[in-house]
């Protein structure tokens, strides 16, 4: 699953509830498949590839609660002295 996070920081700072459930769901849907996987008896690079993957699929997780709640506060939000565009990117340069 390849994610550009900058699109991804646009689209949350549009609606970061929608948003974050939409990919939240694809990470449920990955970690779900990853999990039914290590279950399952496979070599042992297969299984090292496996437990790899789930631990990306959970950092992730992570990753993503951290920065849909930072985007459901005034963080990432345009403010009167900000760009109007609403994405952090910006608002740094």
């Amino acid at each position: 699953m390849t994610i550009r996070l900058t699109r991804l920081e646009d689209a949350l700072a549009d609606s970061p509830g929608p948003v974050s459930r939409n990919v939240g769901a694809a990470l449920v849907a990955a970690r779900a498949t990853l999990e039914g996987s290590l279950r399952m008896p496979l070599p042992p690079a297969q299984h090292a590839q496996t437990q790899s993957l789930m631990q990306a699929v959970q950092a992730a997780e992570a990753i993503l609660e951290s920065i849909a709640r930072r985007y459901s506060t005034s963080y990432g939000k345009p403010t009167a002295a900000g760009n109007g565009r609403g994405d952090r990117r910006s608002q740094n340069a």
